[in-house]
């Protein structure tokens, strides 16, 4: 698909594709852009066109190939998210046929999957802890910048932690850890550091 012109034609056997193939199937990089202009070409001659007939005929062009592209777009957008999926689970998704464009949605789901994974297994231990083990003083810990962001490479057995904090870990979690904690775990195996 690489260098060809955007027509209708085009548009359909790369939709055809897209459905068709479980990874991203290699379209021109300059894909949106060349549909753009086909596009706007089409507009162009149907707002020059006098027959009413054959501007019906240009409108219902137009308004199928905006589904087409949209759908096409639909299909690779639903493959950049299984990717980034996978990458954060550990996999190494293929991404030979990810257009740059599209390469900044994958990186910022990939960093936003991480932050959230974060925050909300953060806030489940929090609450589990809260339950378990009550602080005297009723004040909460303020959080140290300096925490380790790792992945659990295995379930582990409930213990307490160095801040008296009851964790419970399960294979893939995300979350972060305390220096004086996370390097002994890093050290047994138990997790490995994301950054």
């Amino acid at each position: 698909m690489d260098q060809e012109d955007i027509n209708y034609k085009t548009l359909r056997k790369i939709q055809q594709q897209e459905k068709t193939f479980p990874l991203l199937t290699k379209i021109d990089r300059n894909f949106y852009q060349k549909f753009s202009e086909y596009l706007k070409n089409l507009q162009r001659i149907a707002e020059k066109e006098e027959n009413s007939q054959k501007i019906k005929l240009f409108d219902d062009e137009i308004q199928n190939t905006k589904k087409i592209a949209f759908n096409i777009y639909e299909l690779r957008e639903k493959k950049i998210i299984q990717a980034a999926l996978s990458k954060v689970r550990g996999g190494k998704p293929d991404l030979k046929n990810l257009l740059e464009i599209e390469k900044r949605l994958y990186d910022s789901l990939v960093k936003q999957i991480i932050v959230s994974r974060e925050e909300i297994l953060e806030q489940k231990l929090e609450k589990k802890t809260d339950v378990k083990s009550a602080p005297e003083t009723g004040k909460k810990e303020k959080k140290s910048n300096t925490n380790a962001i790792v992945r659990v490479t295995q379930d582990t057995p409930e213990f307490v932690g160095t801040n008296m904090k009851t964790y419970s870990l399960r294979k893939d979690d995300v979350l972060t850890l305390p220096k004086e904690m996370s390097e002994p775990l890093l050290k047994r195996g138990v997790v490995e550091q994301i950054k």
